[in-house]
Formats: C-alpha cells, structure tokens, sequence
C-alpha cells in the first residue's frame, strides 16, 4: 500500500473508532459517512479505507479459525 499521510491524526482516529462502533451496530450510513471523514483527513482514498477494512476482517477471520478449530 502506498504512503499515507494523516493531517490530523485526533480526526483519524475518531472517525476510524466511530466506523467500528457503527458496524458493530450494523449502521451503514454512520459507517460510511466516518469514510468519507476518514478520506477527508489523510491521503488515503474511501477505495483504500474500505479494502483495509477487508483486509482486518479477513486476516481476524483467519487467526480466530486458527485458535478455534483450525481450517476446515
């Protein structure tokens, strides 16, 4: 992934932990508007933000069906 550059580290960091509270709750106009103010404080475009948040998802799906059961 290329370099990225967060103008406003407070922002980024509210708005990332207010996107996870929102999927948690299933919210997608919640989450997706804490993308755009994601996109808004660093370099990173809403395409990028969406696949690191695939990216976690996956690799956590990974590690958990390691520690409880292995593969299938």
């Amino acid at each position: 992934m290329k370099e990225v550059r967060i103008y406003d580290q407070e922002k980024y960091d509210w708005a990332l932990d207010s996107a996870l509270k929102a999927l948690s709750r299933e919210d997608k106009k919640v989450f997706m508007n804490r993308i755009w103010d994601m996109s808004v404080v660093s370099n990173i475009s809403k395409t990028d933000i969406l696949y690191m948040f695939a990216q976690s998802a996956y690799s956590t799906s990974l590690i958990s069906s390691f520690i409880f059961g292995g593969h299938k």
